[in-house]
């Protein structure tokens, strides 16, 4: 089953949000990176030069904190960058700005946001998203994104989902006879030097 073309890419959740540390959904709301949030991509921006196939072009989400994030771990190489609305983050209608507390259970139970995206929907945007970017640009590919485009990636595929934490790079590389989850994905550790 090939939903996404099975190319080698790159893909980072952005660093700490305000709405990350202060544990409110913020979905499609502009929020910025905190100064840790900003620590964490300087950091993973250190690992970028260090890699095996270091990325051609970096394409972010038209969020702040997306865009943020891919400035400051672009510091170093200074790739070009595209931005790409397609791969912002779930659109979450009323519950944005609602305590995580009070809205993660009806999240994870299936529930669509009210007045926002359906995950049906959302889902669709990103499988277009990431074919559009994997198709048309030089590979290996940098995606700076959010959370939910994790997510939905993974349920493209039902596959086991365990939450994305800030700024963590991982390396999607192509696995023959896989037709279930055509990629390896590896974490890409820091490196101190």
């Amino acid at each position: 089953m090939t939903l996404i073309p099975a190319k080698e890419f790159y893909m980072i959740r952005h660093g700490q949000s305000v709405a990350n540390r202060d544990q409110y959904f913020s979905g499609n709301l502009d929020v910025a990176l905190t100064d840790l949030g900003k620590e964490q991509a300087a950091l993973a921006g250190k690992v970028l030069d260090k890699l095996p196939a270091p990325p051609n072009l970096i394409v972010h989400s038209h969020l702040s904190r997306a865009r943020d994030t891919a400035t400051i771990m672009n510091q170093n190489l200074k790739l070009p960058m595209q931005e790409e609305p397609l791969i912002g983050e779930h659109h979450f209608g009323d519950w944005e700005k609602q305590p995580w507390s009070d809205i993660r259970p009806r999240f994870y139970a299936g529930e669509n946001p009210p007045n926002g995206e359906t995950h049906a929907a959302f889902h669709e945007r990103i499988k277009k998203a990431l074919t559009d970017i994997l198709n048309n640009s030089p590979a290996p590919v940098l995606i700076v994104c959010h959370g939910g485009v994790f997510r939905a990636f993974h349920c493209l595929y039902s596959a086991p989902f365990e939450r994305t934490e800030n700024a963590k790079l991982y390396h999607f590389k192509p696995k023959a006879n896989a037709p279930d989850f055509p990629w390896d994905i590896d974490l890409i550790k820091e490196q101190n030097n």
